[in-house]
């Protein structure tokens, strides 16, 4: 990817040096100060004339192979780790992958400190929350989010080809906060997944409110133990700006012993529950959020939300009790954006549904449901979600990722077995996992209850079209907002509601 700065000036090597050497990371120049770059790139085959060249070591590749390859293609200077035989100069650091952030933002001229910076992480709620929130900040002005479903813009439409990973890498994300500035943008929310904050793709960027909604298991096969996935998530507390918010779900105990900062902070909870999540900190310390008389049903969710004095009626068009937590979150995000309660309230009344969040394909025969819970916790929330909505029976399509937490599957497999009444057990993305293999560590969880293996995610789906009834529902769950599967290293199209329509319309699921 590649980054360039406002205006045709460039960048100086002596004011990339100052901006790193001031955020405390130890570097050193070799070649003159005065030569200036023109944008800064990570890919030595994107490379423009006159810009930096980020290499650092990676796990499968080094990227100071292709240094002499990034020169020849016309670049002026290289951030390294360690010096290459190359005729123009090397800035060498020690702490690449914040130095990399810190020069893409500065190279980019700095453009997250024109923007209001929402960032959102935990395990589950990050795509629906930063919707909620750049919904409501819309009120202040052109507003985006960016995320699992890609770059949502100020018409609130995903933008075509921003799909990918849940937070961008730093070069990509300062080119585009170049972009949304130039736009007029003025808010913007971003998810900052575990595996982002550890790689510190947002340390050039500042933080303004920080959300953590909770912490359920996932990703240990990356971070191998929940409290190292615990501290990658609580990093997101040392980018916060001067004066900035944290939001914490206080009902997660996860967030009890968070580190502490100087920040305004909300927490957020029900009516009667404890704040089990009440970090021991907090020089600006405000108000609890509380919702109070919550009123869940098939239309969403209705209730009350008080902030010290204040208090409004919140109607959310979202299903599920976790989605008051979200919404929660969301509120106190805009709070902490000056947004007053009651306005924050009446946006929330018209906030539009979430791809492949409890998102409803057909309706008839019967309604199919597709669902992105991928965790033990997020399944589960789903099913007691859809249980009492459902007068028959829940079918349930599921299986897990490969290459991923292997941990998590059997427990997946307990929720199933305990949350629905038919469990179809299937593939996810196998990637270059054995499917086969993966459903046996399901199994394993389901102990004994009665289920079906049927490893071809197609022939499973037909399978529970063809087994409901009037009344039931079928939920497909793992996929969501995803139009395709992993298989090997291959990404095969496979659109689920495109699949179900197709069954239905074939007549194989009547």
């Amino acid at each position: 990817m590649s980054s360039r700065p406002q205006g045709p000036g460039g960048v100086t090597l002596a004011c990339l040096l100052a901006a790193i050497h001031g955020r405390g990371i130890a570097c050193e120049l070799r070649g003159s100060p005065a030569v200036t770059v023109s944008g800064v790139s990570d890919d030595s085959r994107a490379i423009a004339g006159g810009e930096l060249f980020l290499a650092r070591r990676g796990t499968v590749r080094d990227a100071h192979d292709f240094v002499a390859d990034a020169v020849d293609r016309g670049a002026a200077a290289a951030m390294v780790e360690r010096y290459v035989d190359v005729a123009v100069p090397q800035i060498r650091v020690r702490e690449a992958r914040r130095a990399a952030a810190i020069l893409a933002e500065a190279v980019a001229g700095d453009p997250a400190r024109q923007l209001h910076l929402t960032a959102v992480t935990g395990t589950n709620g990050k795509t629906t929350c930063s919707l909620l929130i750049r919904h409501i900040l819309a009120a202040r002005g052109p507003s985006v989010a960016v995320g699992t479903l890609g770059v949502v813009g100020v018409d609130g439409e995903i933008e075509s080809g921003t799909e990918g990973l849940t937070t961008p890498g730093a070069v990509e994300l300062s080119g585009r906060m170049r972009k949304w500035v130039t736009a007029g943008v003025k808010t913007v929310t971003v998810e900052a997944s575990s595996h982002a904050l550890d790689q510190h793709r947002l340390d050039g960027v500042g933080v303004d409110v920080a959300v953590l909604t909770n912490l359920t298991r996932d990703h240990l096969d990356y971070h191998g133990s929940m409290e190292c996935y615990r501290k990658a998530k609580a990093r997101i507390l040392f980018l916060m700006r001067r004066g900035g918010g944290v939001v914490v779900n206080g009902e997660d105990p996860a967030w009890s012993h968070l580190p502490a900062i100087d920040a305004r902070l909300i927490v957020t909870r029900a009516e009667g529950r404890t704040a089990a999540g009440r970090p021991p900190w907090g020089s600006g310390a405000l108000p609890d959020l509380v919702a109070r008389d919550v009123v869940l049903s098939g239309e969403g969710s209705r209730f009350r939300v008080g902030w010290g004095g204040d208090e409004a009626a919140v109607s959310l068009p979202l299903l599920g009790r976790f989605n008051v937590e979200n919404a929660l979150s969301a509120i106190g995000a805009a709070l902490l954006a000056d947004l007053t309660l009651e306005a924050t309230a009446e946006a929330l009344a018209e906030v539009p549904p979430v791809a492949g969040r409890l998102e409803v394909t057909v309706t008839d025969p019967v309604p199919v449901i597709l669902d992105y819970a991928h965790t033990p916790h997020a399944l589960e929330q789903v099913l007691d979600t859809l249980r009492p909505l459902c007068p028959g029976r829940i079918i349930l399509v599921f299986g897990a990722g490969g290459d991923r937490d292997p941990t998590k599957r059997a427990k997946m497999g307990s929720v199933a077995a305990a949350g629905a009444d038919v469990s179809i057990v299937t593939s996810d993305n196998p990637r270059t996992e054995d499917p086969e293999a993966i459903v046996d560590q399901i199994l394993a969880g389901m102990r004994g209850s009665p289920c079906e293996r049927i490893t071809d995610r197609r022939a499973a789906i037909a399978r529970a079209l063809e087994r409901a009834e009037p009344g039931d529902v079928v939920l497909l769950a793992g996929k969501g907002h995803e139009r395709y599967q992993i298989i090997g290293t291959e990404r095969r199209a496979f659109d689920e509601r495109a699949v179900v329509r197709e069954l239905l319309g074939s007549g194989r699921a009547a």
